[in-house]
């Protein structure tokens, strides 16, 4: 993740009720959904990832509620032995929170269920769980059926505490109610149909007030190659789920088929679709796909306003996406895949539509309206994408909040931050965001922009989830009002970075750490090593003696990340000491040096100094090239830089199959995961 923000133009001492902070602990959390309720307080729910004695991910399911200030008020997990994945959330008038998701366990913890199996179906069963206000769990149920696999994946509740949900089921024993014809689905492995389901609960969630299933069974591969056949995986799910004032289900929704039950105005074949529900349950008010021909065109989540319109968002690649005169994008710029932002009125028709984004891939994941019915949405983006705060007016990859006017035709605020996951609006119109990595924030409108920490990332990789660090780690904090507008580089002095400059001190747990850059939005420094309090601690920031709010972060023993250049590859010299490009690739047998951050061996201090010589710290790691590894030549202190770097010298390995002219390589270093590429040639 690289975070580029000029909110420092906005940021003033005096307005201080926003936040910004992480979540995470020793497991990583990966964030669904966040709602907020009546109060303005704020609630996620996802996944907690735990690594297992096999060393394989496994989940479970957590929701975390947070005050107005960011305190975290409580965090409950749930799950059984299996794989436990939080899809989404909801808040009710009462305070209490329902959360749906998929579940791989059969001992799924279960209170007054409504289905108190599981399917013994791959991948697995859906789940609906509801906590009270104070995060204990008051009902918890399987939800899907018997006889094939399920997942929730959108939930809403209503003003009198009823609950909507909306997923995906292949089970023949899924209940539905009269009124619309259920789709026809089965579990086969060779040729199943899953359908999309829209089911309304009382507040209990023990009884259904109406339940339908929609389904497709024509492959959309197969009719538009002018073809037909039977055998594949029919897949339709329903991926977001919104009430307007009538108490009418909007969904969006997924599908790979091609004969979904359309009304009247629905167009094309596409994986997107739009469908709406009466308030009874009985009527299919309108279903349309929502692009044409062999383009894909994904949606992601949908909102509703108290007129009975939809707003969808997602991503397309489709030219001829119905994107309507006057709005502020009308051309496809990305080779891939744009944002798009879709508004359907009461019957289905279009409203208005526009494309939002740059270079690509670029996709919008959660959407939400405020009280002036303006639009705002979040997603990840590419190159590119619009940025009404920077000069250039582009930003690079990364997460993204954005707002359009209600009709469309204009970008009201567009900017890169870690808030790519959800956005939900409270009834006091504070936005509230979570990234995926779960860092969770509020922005009130109208307000000068707090001056806080957004995320802390990895300086050589940008990851680290933004606010997990590592011992020795050289870290970049990104934030506004955190130092000087004019940047500040540190110059070593008697042979060590200092832990003051321009004004800033940055405190971990209390102690001043080594800084090499500082400025209001951004500044570079190194976590120290060893670090005896490796839980709960916190980052502060003093700027002219001016306290800016504590942000939480997560201390790993690991935190590495590589070096790259701005176009993604590793940023490596060449045995000759030239820089390592597409044009200047590395001859196979040849040695090529590459820098790091991030691993930190045992007994060793990071303080901030100047390494002086050579250090190898790991004579036995060893590092893959396009799959082939070897032991590396050295992999330790790099010699006249900060003693948090380092250096990794290897040869590129002289049995690679390679090509003609420089071909790009996976290179992966000590099993830590994919850390970028090079270019080689013979």
């Amino acid at each position: 993740m690289r975070i580029l923000i000029v909110l420092a133009i906005l940021a003033s001492t005096g307005y201080c009720a926003d936040f910004t902070t992480y979540i995470g602990d020793a497991n990583p959390y990966q964030v669904a959904g966040i709602a907020t309720d009546s109060a303005g307080n704020t609630y996620v729910a996802g996944s907690r990832i735990i690594e297992s004695a096999q060393d394989s991910a496994d989940n479970d399911v957590f929701v975390t509620k947070l005050d107005t200030a960011g305190n975290i008020v409580f965090t409950t997990t749930f799950g059984g032995k299996g794989n436990d994945t939080g899809n989404a959330i909801a808040v009710d008038p009462s305070g209490n929170i329902w959360v749906g998701g998929m579940t791989t366990s059969f001992d799924f913890p279960l209170h007054g269920a409504l289905q108190t199996a599981p399917s013994s179906f791959s991948p697995g069963t859906g789940f609906l769980v509801k906590l009270a206000p104070d995060g204990s769990v008051v009902y918890s149920s399987y939800f899907g059926g018997l006889l094939g696999n399920s997942s929730v994946n959108g939930v809403v509740t209503d003003k009198s505490g009823n609950v909507y949900v909306t997923g995906t089921t292949s089970s023949t024993d899924f209940p539905t109610t009269l009124g619309l014809p259920p789709g026809t689905i089965n579990a086969f492995s060779i040729s199943s149909v899953s359908g999309a389901f829209i089911t309304k609960l009382d507040p209990t969630g023990l009884n259904v007030a109406y339940s339908v299933v929609i389904a497709g069974s024509v492959l959309d591969y197969c009719e538009s190659s002018g073809g037909s056949c039977n055998l594949g995986q029919h897949i339709t799910s329903g991926v977001g789920i919104a009430l307007d004032a009538a108490g009418e289900a909007l969904i969006a929704g997924l599908t790979n088929t091609s004969n979904l039950p359309i009304t009247a105005g629905g167009e094309g074949e596409s994986e997107g679709f739009a469908a709406k529900i009466n308030a009874s349950g009985s009527e299919l008010v309108y279903l349309k796909y929502l692009g044409h021909n062999m383009s894909e065109t994904i949606a992601m989540a949908v909102a509703a306003d108290a007129a009975g319109d939809a707003y969808l968002t997602g991503s397309t690649n489709d030219p001829e996406f119905p994107i309507t005169p006057g709005a502020y994008q009308t051309i496809l710029r990305a080779s891939s895949f744009n944002a798009f932002v879709l508004k359907l009125g009461p019957t289905g028709s279009t409203l208005w539509a526009t494309y939002l984004g740059g270079s690509g891939p670029d996709t919008g994941n959660s959407i939400s309206l405020d009280i002036a019915g303006d639009v705002l949405l979040t997603g990840s983006n590419g190159p590119g994408f619009p940025n009404t705060l920077l000069k250039s007016g582009t930003t690079g990859p990364g997460d993204f909040l954005a707002e359009l006017n209600s009709d469309g035709s204009s970008l009201l605020y567009s900017e890169e931050l870690p808030a790519g996951q959800a956005v939900a609006l409270d009834q006091n119109g504070v936005i509230h965001l979570a990234s995926p990595a779960g860092l969770i924030s509020t922005i009130t409108p109208g307000q000068p922009f707090a001056s806080r920490i957004i995320a802390i990332v990895n300086a050589a990789s940008g990851g680290g989830g933004g606010g997990r660090i590592a011992p020795g780690e050289v870290i970049s904090i990104f934030g506004a009002g955190m130092g000087p507008a004019a940047g500040v580089s540190a110059s070593p002095q008697n042979g060590r970075f200092p832990t003051s400059l321009g004004g800033v001190q940055v405190l971990l747990n209390g102690t001043a750490i080594p800084l090499l850059y500082v400025s209001g939005t951004q500044i570079n420094a190194e976590v120290p090593a060893p670090i005896t309090d490796m839980i709960g601690a916190q980052l502060k920031i003093i700027y002219n003696s001016t306290t800016l709010p504590s942000f939480r972060v997560w201390l790993d023993s690991t935190d590495f990340g590589i070096f790259l250049t701005a176009g993604g590859s590793i940023a490596g010299i060449n045995q000759d000491g030239t820089l390592n490009s597409s044009t200047n690739p590395a001859k196979a047998g040849t040695t090529v040096a590459i820098w790091a951050t991030g691993y930190d061996p045992d007994g060793l201090t990071f303080n901030g100094a100047i390494s002086k010589g050579a250090n190898n710290w790991c004579s036995s790691c060893q590092i893959s090239v396009g799959g082939v590894t070897e032991t590396v030549a050295y992999a330790g202190a790099a010699p006249g830089l900060i003693d948090g770097l380092m250096q990794i010298n290897f040869m590129v390995p002289t049995n690679l199959n390679l090509p003609s002219g420089a071909t790009q390589l996976p290179v992966n270093f000590d099993g830590l995961g994919l850390n970028g590429s090079i270019y080689v040639s013979q």
